[in-house]
């Protein structure tokens, strides 16, 4: 049986895709708003685990002294 997790990458990798496909005019003008409304929700869902997994490996860091 196959993985079916969804990582980060993977969403990383679907953001990429979003704005590929947009640029390369694959929605429609009516889609557009849906598109972008879902591609910033992604955006900042993925700037928020990058923030929260800094955060960690700093809290990490300084409990060790490094």
């Amino acid at each position: 049986m196959e993985n079916k997790e969804i990582t980060i990458a993977d969403l990383g990798l679907l953001k990429n895709i979003i704005d590929l496909a947009s640029t390369r005019g694959a929605f429609r003008a009516a889609e557009m708003k849906e598109v972008g409304e879902v591609y910033d929700k992604l955006t900042a869902f993925l700037e928020a685990v990058v923030a929260q997994a800094k955060a960690q490996e700093e809290t990490v860091a300084s409990n060790t002294g490094e």
